[in-house]
């Protein structure tokens, strides 16, 4: 595993593992549903009944929202880390959102929807529940 250190905003190095894996991860994984759902996404979700339309555009927003959330406090962290802002600005607009809806599990869903949406769905939430334990030890540092 790569580790880099951050510093904090006295000068003392964080015990907080920051992997740079999990932005290769989450890029691979945004790749992923971009190719899922740009060639197969309409199709897909025409095949689906009334209902389960409207869910499966509602897993493809949760998706989303958790890719952009968790890439979006990845190029915070990476800010910090290079001095170009400081944690109390990441935390205040910067910081992991949205979590009542993105830690949401979806395994109910499986079999109802198609299955690479649901293996989205998993990888989406595990790379999520991740960065969340890794954000929990960024505050419990400051």
């Amino acid at each position: 595993m790569n580790t880099l250190n951050s510093i904090t905003t006295d000068g003392k190095a964080m015990n907080v593992l920051f992997m740079p894996g999990i932005f290769n991860e989450a890029m691979q994984l945004l790749t992923d549903a971009h190719e899922y759902f740009s060639q197969f996404g309409e199709d897909d979700q025409q095949r689906l009944e009334g209902p389960l339309r409207s869910i499966y555009s509602c897993e493809m927003s949760r998706i989303t929202l958790r890719l952009s959330s968790i890439m979006t406090w990845i190029m915070a962290q990476r800010a910090i880390f290079t001095g170009k802002i400081m944690v109390e600005e990441a935390a205040r607009h910067y910081g992991l959102d949205f979590q009542e809806a993105c830690l949401v599990d979806n395994r109910v869903l499986h079999g109802v929807l198609p299955a690479y949406v649901c293996y989205l769905l998993d990888r989406s939430l595990e790379l999520y529940e991740r960065v969340c334990r890794l954000d929990g030890q960024v505050k419990s540092v400051h």
